[in-house]
């Protein structure tokens, strides 16, 4: 915590002349702990520490005196995070209201899965109202995980219970709330087993799989308490995740309301949107997601080349938040991020050879071999099996986790100016994003097999030219989305030879791609058409998310009122 209050120092010098003014300057010793610090106070009360040299102050830490001290005299207030609730107690006790007020703002900013629950008990053995509130909510945003720390276990009854009684907890199945309940009971089973009884009250019967059952059963057999679960049929906040399209751009927009990132719902024609971090503009960022769902970011802020700043993220999908990690050890402008049992991993990015790993259990980035030769600015990164594949206009590269080494593996046959890949059945499938007009090349979509080592053409007679083209996989398939046409392209015409859009289903029988006529194009094209035309390019990734809590997307709205009928999905697939 590093904070300046600029009003500091001119209350300061008005309150010390109103008191010299009173002839009410007194030199006084505080001791804390044994040591002496030497302070100027005041003390005009009553008491009888107002007529002593020397003062005691109970149960406060030297090192958050001391810290105090240095804000009395500097307005700044300096402490390392592992002393700011030690900071926070002493300017409550000694009613230093700004440095407590920036204490509580800290934690709430710093709130993460290994500390929420002791900031949670904490605020509520202080009664902060505010931090109680925040530490809860988050707690329940990341409730899976949070129920597997150390300190879980540690909550008192009556905060767990409340915690259980809620509907946003972010629990994938409400099987993971009872063995959250379970494992409470059973970290002191003497003491704590009567309570089963009352902690079955907030667990939801309905959802509870017959296998939990009868272990809750089993567990209330050695007492004379009966379990009654809640009768509520419906389902947490958690439960309710839909599978989401994500359409990450890079977009050449002064408009801030363009920098969120748009998701859709193809099965209903819906449209939401997320905000990203603030100072970070779409060039710069790069996105994975987990098989659990959960989303990460990786960008940089640049003031200018030599001066960059790393920053990491993790979504927050109750919050609907972007939630800062550890930063990583080197900036990275556009790398490739991929995610790989239990890993995160930024390979280089803007030529940098360099790669690091990521390992959320710990929130620490380590060193990984760097990549053979550095790559050109346009990567692009996929996983498949053990091995992470980086493709570039330079050449493409395999890094195997489990040898932890690079190797060369055979170019594109035709080397890509703007990768973008997915794996599909045990191969990596790659198109350029751009068209190769000047060499007058269309794009194509290649396919690699890592058993052969080899690229060939994908379905050689489909080319196609575009300004942009999204290659995205959906449930069983693959799709690609074809962008033509300049930003001044009607995009609402109904006339499907004029359109500006173009989708192609893979067919992966007969490695060929087939063209959707899709009959109610007014419902599906238009927020597509319009992400894309705004882009140079873009990458979808499928998400479940929470659409209650993404944000209302007017601005995407905007520019095609009244299209088309939004309740006809019969054609969303």
């Amino acid at each position: 915590m590093d904070v300046t209050n600029k009003e500091h120092t001119s209350n300061v010098l008005q309150e010390l002349n109103k008191q010299w003014a009173r002839a009410e300057l007194t030199d006084v010793v505080l001791e804390v702990e044994g040591r002496c610090p030497y302070f100027s106070s005041m003390f005009t009360s009553g008491y009888v520490e107002a007529k002593q040299e020397r003062i005691r102050i109970q149960d406060v830490s030297e090192v958050a005196m001391a810290t105090i001290l240095d804000y009395a005299y500097t307005g700044c207030v300096k402490a390392e995070p592992d002393q700011v609730q030690a900071v926070m107690s002493a300017a409550r006790l000694l009613q230093v209201d700004f440095v407590g007020r920036k204490a509580a703002e800290y934690m709430k900013d710093h709130l993460d899965v290994s500390n929420c629950v002791d900031v949670w008990m904490y605020a509520d053995m202080l009664a902060d109202c505010s931090l109680v509130e925040a530490s809860k909510k988050y707690v329940a945003s990341r409730f899976d995980q949070v129920a597997l720390q150390p300190s879980f276990v540690q909550l008192p009854l009556s905060l767990l219970q409340s915690l259980l009684d809620r509907d946003d907890l972010m629990a994938k199945l409400e099987d993971n709330v009872v063995r959250a309940a379970l494992r409470w009971v059973d970290f002191n089973q003497e003491e704590r087993l009567q309570h089963l009884s009352t902690l079955s009250k907030s667990l939801r019967l309905s959802h509870i799989s017959p296998e939990l059952r009868v272990e809750m059963k089993k567990k209330c057999w050695s007492t004379d308490s009966k379990l009654v679960y809640n009768d509520s049929t419906a389902q947490r906040l958690g439960h309710a995740q839909t599978e989401l399209q994500i359409f990450l751009r890079e977009v050449y927009s002064d408009d801030e309301d363009e920098w969120s990132t748009p998701c859709y719902d193809p099965s209903t024609g819906r449209l939401y949107a997320i905000d990203m971090p603030d100072n970070l503009d779409s060039f710069s960022r790069s996105v994975t997601v987990t098989p659990d769902d959960e989303l990460y970011m990786a960008g940089d802020i640049a003031k200018s080349r030599d001066d960059r700043q790393n920053k990491f993220y993790q979504y927050n999908h109750l919050l609907n938040t972007w939630e800062p990690r550890c930063g990583m050890i080197e900036p990275r402008y556009r790398c490739g991020l991929v995610y790989l049992k239990g890993y995160i991993y930024a390979i280089g990015g803007d030529g940098v050879r360099t790669a690091e790993r990521y390992d959320p259990s710990c929130d620490e980035w380590t060193s990984i071999p760097p990549l053979p030769q550095p790559l050109s600015l346009e990567l692009c990164a996929v996983t498949l099996n053990d091995s992470i594949y980086v493709i570039g206009r330079k050449g493409c590269y395999c890094f195997s986790t489990t040898e932890n080494k690079w190797s060369k593996i055979a170019d594109m046959l035709r080397p890509p100016v703007r990768p973008q890949a997915v794996t599909y059945r045990g191969r990596i499938y790659c198109i350029d994003c751009d068209s190769n007009r000047d060499s007058q090349h269309y794009s194509r979509v290649e396919m690699y097999n890592p058993t052969k080592g080899e690229w060939k053409v994908s379905d050689g007679s489909f080319e196609f030219e575009c300004d942009t083209a999204t290659l995205m996989k959906y449930r069983k398939t693959m799709y690609i989305l074809i962008m033509h046409g300049g930003p001044d392209t009607d995009l609402l015409e109904t006339d499907m030879d004029s359109t500006t859009l173009l989708v192609y289903q893979y067919l992966p029988k007969s490695d060929s791609w087939r063209y959707l006529d899709v009959k109610n194009k007014r419902r599906l094209f238009p927020p597509l058409a319009l992400w894309l035309r705004l882009a140079s390019t873009t990458e979808c990734l499928t998400v479940r998310m929470i659409p209650m809590c993404l944000r209302d997307p007017k601005v995407y709205e905007r520019d095609y009122r009244g299209v088309g009928d939004q309740s006809d999905s019969s054609d969303s697939d």
